[in-house]
C-alpha cells in the first residue's frame, strides 16, 4: 500500500511540473514569431537631394544634356509616391534585394567600385516598380547616400530627411514631366507602345515602335537589330555575320555604347559582351534579362548580362518547384505519343539546357529537344513541350484578353497574336503580314488600323510593351536611335 501511495505521489508531482513549466510557455508571444517582417525596402523612405552625377562612360563627346535637369532637384519616397527630379509614379511597388557589391556591378553595369565610390563588400539594390513596369533601381550605398542609374552613369542622392512633405509631392505632381501612375485614368489607359523584335530568314534582326494614342496609330519607327527595354536602361542585342565562313558574333551592349555598326563589334570582343563562333547562332525569343538560341541543333538560354561565357541555364535557373521532374514527365508523355519503332529510337533522358520558348495560340510556351540515338532519314532530333508556366523571370507579359478562338474564328489566317496590356490594340500576325487592330470593348475592330509586309521565314522574336506615360518615357529613347519606317 505504501509503495502504491509513493508511485502516486510521483506521478502527481510530476503533472505539477509540467503544468507549471506549461505556464511559462504562455509568458513567450507568439504574434511576436509570426508577425511580418518590416519592409526594409522602405529604409529609402524620405527626402533625398539628387546632388552630383557619376558618369561611367569614357566618352570625351558625351555631353548628358538629357541629364542635367536632374541635378539640384529633390527625390522623394514612400508608399504613396515615388518622384526623382521630373519623374513620379504614384502607388509605387519597393522590392530589395541583398548582393555582393562588386559581382553586381561589375556584372550588370560593368563598372569599378571605386569609381562610384562603394566601399562595402554588399549593397541593398531597391527595385520601384508601379503597374508591373520598372521605375527605377535604387542602390544604397549607405544609409544617408543612394544611387539611381540613368543613361551612362549614376546619380547620387544625399538623404535631407526621413519624411515626405505631403504639399511639397502635390505641387510635383501638378508640374512633373512624367507621370507613371497605375490608376486607370482614360488619358493613360489609352497609350500604348510596343518594341517589336523580328528575325529574318537570313538571320538578321530589326526592331519596330509601334504606338497608338486612343486608339490612333502613331508612324512605326525601325531599327537594325533588338532595342530592349532593360532595369537599367536600353540595350542593344544583335547578331553580326563573321566576314568568311559561317559563324559570326552574338552581342549585347547598352545603347549609350551604340557607336559602331554591327559589322565591327567583333574587333572589341575584350571590352564588350560578344560570343564569337564558327557557327550560326540564332535568336528565337529575347527577355529583359535572358536570350533564348539555338546553335548545332541545340537550344539555348543565355543570361544578357553574360553572353561572352557562352553558358546557358536551365529551367529549374528561374522556375520554382520540381522542374526537373516537370521536364522528365514531359518527355516521357510525348515519347509515349510516338509510333513504337520512333520511340525506341528515342533517347527519354532530357538535357536540361536544351530549352527554348516558343509561340502557340497567341502564348509563348516551353519546349525541350530529345536526340535520337540514329538518324532517322534526315531527322536527328525531336521537340516536345514542356508541361510547366512561362516563369515571369524570362518574359514579363504574355496576356491574351481576347481568346485565341475567337480570334481564329473571325480571322482564320491569323497564326498568332499579341495584345496591348491596356487591351486598346492588338498585333495579329499573318504568314505575310503583320496587322495592327484597335480593339473596342473586348473586340477587334472590322478594319486594321495598319498592315505592314513580312517577308517569307520573318519571325517576331520579342514583345516589350510599355503602357500609360511609360509610352513617352519610351519614345524618347526610341527617337534617338530609330527611323521611320518606309511604306512600300
Amino acid at each position: 500500500m505504501k509503495i502504491k501511495m509513493h508511485r502516486l505521489f510521483i506521478i502527481l508531482i510530476g503533472i505539477f511540473i509540467f503544468f507549471l513549466t506549461g505556464c511559462s510557455v504562455k509568458d513567450f508571444s507568439i504574434e511576436g514569431k509570426i508577425a511580418p517582417p518590416e519592409n526594409k525596402a522602405l529604409t529609402v523612405k524620405g527626402t533625398w537631394d539628387i546632388e552630383k552625377f557619376i558618369t561611367i562612360k569614357d566618352d570625351p563627346t558625351a555631353d548628358y544634356k538629357d541629364i542635367r535637369h536632374y541635378i539640384g532637384k529633390t527625390a522623394m519616397f514612400d508608399q504613396k509616391v515615388c518622384v526623382l527630379g521630373r519623374d513620379q509614379c504614384r502607388n509605387p511597388i519597393y522590392k530589395i534585394i541583398n548582393v555582393s557589391a562588386l559581382d553586381y556591378m561589375q556584372n550588370k553595369y560593368k563598372v569599378n567600385l571605386e569609381k562610384i565610390g562603394i566601399h562595402s563588400k554588399r549593397i541593398d539594390v531597391i527595385t520601384v516598380t508601379s503597374n508591373n513596369q520598372i521605375f527605377y533601381e535604387l542602390i544604397k550605398k549607405d544609409s544617408r547616400t543612394l544611387l539611381v542609374y540613368v543613361d551612362g552613369g549614376f546619380l547620387s542622392l544625399r538623404k535631407r530627411s526621413d519624411e515626405v512633405n505631403e504639399n511639397s509631392i502635390k505641387s510635383r505632381l501638378t508640374d512633373s514631366k512624367v507621370k507613371v501612375n497605375n490608376e486607370k485614368k482614360d488619358n493613360e489607359l489609352l497609350k500604348s507602345g510596343v518594341l517589336l523584335g523580328i528575325r529574318s530568314s537570313e538571320n538578321k534582326y530589326k526592331t519596330l515602335w509601334i504606338s497608338a494614342k486612343d486608339k490612333k496609330l502613331k508612324p512605326i519607327l525601325r531599327k537594325e537589330q533588338l532595342f530592349v527595354p532593360r532595369m537599367k536602361g536600353f540595350w542593344e542585342v544583335g547578331y553580326a555575320k563573321a566576314d568568311e565562313g559561317a559563324g559570326g558574333s552574338l552581342y549585347v551592349k547598352p545603347m549609350q555604347e551604340i557607336l559602331q555598326p554591327a559589322a565591327k563589334i567583333k574587333t572589341n570582343n575584350k571590352t564588350r559582351n560578344v560570343l564569337t563562333e564558327n557557327t550560326v547562332r540564332k535568336i528565337l525569343f529575347v527577355g529583359n534579362d535572358y536570350i533564348g538560341t539555338e546553335y548545332l541543333e541545340k537550344y539555348q538560354v543565355l543570361p544578357i548580362d553574360q553572353i561572352s561565357a557562352g553558358k546557358g541555364i536551365t529551367p529549374s535557373d528561374v522556375a520554382g518547384g520540381d522542374v526537373d521532374t516537370a521536364i522528365l514527365r514531359s518527355g516521357e508523355v510525348f515519347i509515349a505519343s510516338l509510333d513504337r519503332e520512333r520511340a525506341q529510337l528515342l533517347n527519354n533522358k532530357p538535357i536540361k539546357e536544351n530549352f527554348t520558348l516558343e509561340r502557340r495560340n497567341g502564348h509563348w510556351i516551353m519546349r525541350g529537344r530529345l536526340y535520337y540515338k540514329q538518324p532517322i532519314g534526315l531527322k536527328n532530333y525531336e521537340d516536345f513541350d514542356i508541361n510547366l508556366m512561362v516563369p515571369s523571370k524570362l518574359i514579363n507579359y504574355d496576356e491574351m484578353n481576347i481568346p485565341w478562338g475567337e480570334i481564329k474564328s473571325k480571322l482564320p489566317w491569323i497564326i498568332d497574336a499579341y495584345l496591348s496590356p491596356n487591351k486598346d490594340i492588338a498585333l495579329l500576325v499573318s504568314k505575310d503580314e503583320l496587322y495592327i487592330y484597335a480593339i473596342d470593348k473586348g473586340n477587334i475592330s472590322e478594319k486594321p488600323l495598319k498592315e505592314i509586309s513580312l517577308k517569307t521565314g520573318d519571325s517576331i522574336v520579342m514583345a516589350e510593351w510599355a503602357i500609360g506615360d511609360y509610352v513617352d518615357k519610351w519614345e524618347e529613347s526610341v527617337k534617338k536611335k530609330f527611323t521611320p519606317l518606309k511604306e512600300k
